[in-house]
């Protein structure tokens, strides 16, 4: 089993109400539901925080050079059905 922690944690009434309803809704524990939950949400972070360190390395006209390269290596053809955008609303 693996190594786990007991964390009392303060949150206000409404959102123990809310996770509780997802929870029962979903079939699974509040406990099961926290720990995904905060599982998803500390993964985005440090992505974005690794994300962040890595481009702060690189100088802003590198990157415009580099996306500019990925831009002109498309096709420059007329999107299928499935993919155009819907006409706009006057």
């Amino acid at each position: 089993m693996r190594d786990t922690n007991v964390v009392t944690l303060r949150m206000p009434a409404d959102l123990k109400r809310r996770l509780e309803t997802v929870a029962h809704r979903q079939g699974i524990s509040l406990n099961q539901l926290s720990n995904y939950l905060l599982n998803t949400q500390i993964s985005w972070l440090e992505a974005e925080m690794a994300l962040e360190a890595r481009l702060a390395r690189q100088s802003f006209d590198d990157l415009r050079t580099r996306f500019e390269a990925i831009l002109n290596a498309v096709p420059d053809r007329e999107p299928l059905d499935w993919d155009r955008l819907p006409p706009s609303s006057p």
